[in-house]
């Protein structure tokens, strides 16, 4: 794999040993609750088709963000707040 598989979703720095879930899990569960919302999604896939096709959909998000990453410049200091966009 070319991304990194240990990133982290949700860590914790409050809570003792909580390292959060695996970024992919997180990218995957969105994935999946993306595919469960179509009403004709039994037709196409079983549990086990939908479960790799959601990680294959994570698999994919963390590779354009690793590219996205290389790409880059860095222009704002690490541990940086920054608004991202919504309401102003």
């Amino acid at each position: 794999m070319p991304f990194k598989p240990l990133l982290r979703a949700f860590p914790s720095v409050l809570v003792r040993d909580s390292r959060g879930m695996l970024l992919r899990d997180y990218f995957a569960s969105d994935a999946m609750k993306g595919l469960l919302s179509d009403p004709d999604w039994r037709r196409d896939m079983d549990f086990d088709d939908t479960a790799r096709a959601a990680y294959k959909m994570a698999d994919a998000m963390l590779r354009v963000r690793e590219e996205k990453q290389e790409t880059q410049e860095e222009t704002v200091p690490p541990g940086t707040w920054v608004q991202t966009g919504g309401e102003e």
